[in-house]
Formats: C-alpha cells, sequence, structure tokens
C-alpha cells in the first residue's frame, strides 16, 4: 500500500536507480511494519529543480500509505533524510519530504479498494 516517490535535479545511472529503489522499499516496509510485496517505489531524476534560488542538489520525497501513522513520521524523514544524504550526497537542508494518509476507501488495488 505505501507508495514512495522520490524528485531530484540528480541525474542517476540505472544501477544507482535500482539500487535505491531496492533498498527504499526495505526502508518503508521496516519503518511501516509492511511486507515488501505491497511497496511501490519510483524515482524521477534529472528533473529541473531549484530550492532556496539554487540549482545545487536537491529531493522532493513524497510518501503516501493508508493508515500512515503520525508517531512515525519523524522517525521515517529521518532515515529517509540519512539514506539520501548517505547515498546521494544531498544534504538533509535540501531535502523536502511530504507524508500523505489516505483513507483505504481511496486507495485501489487488485480491481477493488482497501
Amino acid at each position: 500500500m505505501p507508495y514512495i516517490n522520490l524528485k531530484t535535479n540528480l541525474k542517476l545511472d540505472k544501477t544507482t536507480k535500482i539500487e535505491l529503489l531496492n533498498e527504499l522499499t526495505n526502508i518503508i516496509s521496516k519503518g511501516l511494519d509492511k511486507p515488501e510485496n505491497y511497496i511501490m517505489c519510483s524515482i524521477d531524476d534529472d528533473k529541473y529543480m531549484v530550492f532556496g534560488n539554487s540549482v545545487d542538489a536537491a529531493m522532493f520525497i513524497e510518501l503516501r500509505s493508508i493508515r500512515l501513522p503520525k508517531k512515525e513520521t519523524p522517525k521515517l524523514s529521518a532515515s529517509l533524510s540519512n539514506f539520501i544524504k548517505n547515498n546521494l550526497n544531498v544534504p538533509k537542508d535540501r531535502i523536502f519530504i511530504n507524508f500523505i494518509n489516505v483513507e483505504p476507501h481511496l486507495w485501489g488495488y487488485n480491481g477493488t479498494t482497501f
């Protein structure tokens, strides 16, 4: 059910993208206690992006999930920011993260909703 999308002005090669997607799946699975087979991840790289009037490396992360626990968002913010900083050298102060809690009736899957 969780979906995470990364948008960045960095240009990433295919191998890096695949590695990032696999690690993000693991982070979200552990952080939300959800099975990996329900997690979808995507990366949109090489975007025109300005943050603070600068084109330096920046990242916008959107995480959507059903029943996103409010108490987990600070931990997820820390783990995602650390992951991006350590793997892509994007400073934490150049990362925005948007958490979106979705009601089950608004999330479709397999021809129905949750």
